[in-house]
C-alpha cells in the first residue's frame, strides 16, 4: 500500500537517530513535512539537512521534551507556521537497567518524565489543532517490555505500561473526532540505546556484551535484532489516512517474541 502524506505535518520526537530518524525519512518520502525534535541540536540539524539534500522536506528543532515551556513554545510555532498538525509520533525514550532492590528512588523520576509525562504533555498540546481539524494520528512508541516484563527492567517496563494504558484510554476519548491513537511495541531494536542497555545488562550477567546480544538474537524466532526500519514501517501504516478504523491498539513489532 502506497502511503500519501502530501502537505501533512507530522511531529516526531527522538528524531535524531534510530526509529525516530527512520520515521522522519519515510514521512518526508511520502510527501509530508517531518518536524524533527531531538535534544542534540547538532545531530538533528545534520540529519534534517541530509534529508533536504535529497530533495525532501524536513525541519529540525532542538528541544528537551521534559521542558514544559519549551514544548508549548514549539507547538505554537508549528501551528503558527503551518496552521496544522496532522500527526504526532512520541518516540523519544529513556531506559534504566537496574536491580530494583539496589535502585535509588531518585532515578525513577527521570524515566517517567521522558517516557510518560513528556509524552502526555506533547499529546495534549497537539490534540488542540487535531480536534479543530477533526483529523489526527497519534502513535506512541511503547515496548514489548510493557507486556512481557524482564529482570532489571522494572522502572522502564512500568513506564511503558503507563504508555499503553494512556494510549487505550485516550483513543476512546477522541474516537468520534477523527483522531486515532495507537502504540507500537518493539522488542529489541538495534540502536545505540539498546547497545547501551545491553552493555549494562551483560555486566550484571557476567557476560561479554556481544555474547549477550547474540543470546537475544538466538532467542528471537526470526534469529535477529529488529531494525529501526521494521518499526518505522508499522508507524507509517498507523499514520496513514487509510487506517481510520484502527485506534486504541498496541502493535507488537517483535519478530515473533510475543
Amino acid at each position: 500500500m502506497s502511503i500519501d502524506l502530501t502537505d501533512q505535518v507530522h511531529i516526531i520526537t527522538g528524531a535524531g537517530r534510530g526509529i525516530g530518524l527512520e520515521t522522519a525519512r519515510r514521512i518526508a518520502q511520502a510527501g509530508g513535512l517531518p518536524i524533527m525534535i531531538a535534544r542534540s541540536a547538532e545531530q538533528v540539524e545534520q540529519e534534517a539537512a541530509r534529508l533536504r539534500d535529497e530533495g525532501l522536506e524536513a525541519q529540525a528543532h532542538a528541544l528537551d521534551i521534559t521542558d514544559a515551556d519549551g514544548c508549548k513554545a514549539l507547538i505554537k510555532q508549528v501551528r503558527d507556521d503551518h496552521g496544522r498538525i496532522d500527526g504526532l509520533v512520541n518516540n523519544a525514550g529513556a531506559n534504566l537497567v537496574a536491580n530494583l532492590l539496589m535502585c535509588k528512588e531518585s532515578t525513577w523520576g527521570p524515566i517517567f518524565d521522558v517516557n510518560v509525562f513528556a509524552l502526555m504533555r506533547l499529546t495534549q498540546l497537539c490534540l488542540k489543532p487535531m480536534v479543530r481539524a477533526k483529523y489526527g494520528r497519534i502513535v506512541n512508541v511503547s515496548s514489548i517490555a510493557a507486556k512481557l516484563g524482564a529482570p532489571y527492567n522494572t522502572i522502564y517496563s512500568a513506564s511503558k505500561a503507563a504508555v499503553e494504558g494512556f494510549t487505550r484510554s485516550l483513543a476512546l476519548e477522541v474516537a468520534k473526532l477523527g483522531i486515532t491513537v495507537n502504540a507500537v511495541a518493539p522488542a529489541q531494536v538495534d540502536t545505540d540505546l539498546l547497545r547501551q542497555g545491553m552493555s549494562v545488562r551483560s555486566k550484571m550477567a557476567g557476560k561479554d556484551t556481544e555474547e549477550y546480544i547474540q543470546s537475544i538474537v538466538e532467542a528471537n524466532p526470526q534469529q535477529r535484532l529488529l531494525t529501526p526500519a521494521d518499526v518505522a514501517g508499522t508507524i507509517m501504516h498507523l499514520l496513514s489516512p487509510a487506517t481510520s478504523g484502527v485506534t486504541g491498539q498496541s502493535w507488537n513489532v517483535c519478530g515473533g517474541v510475543a
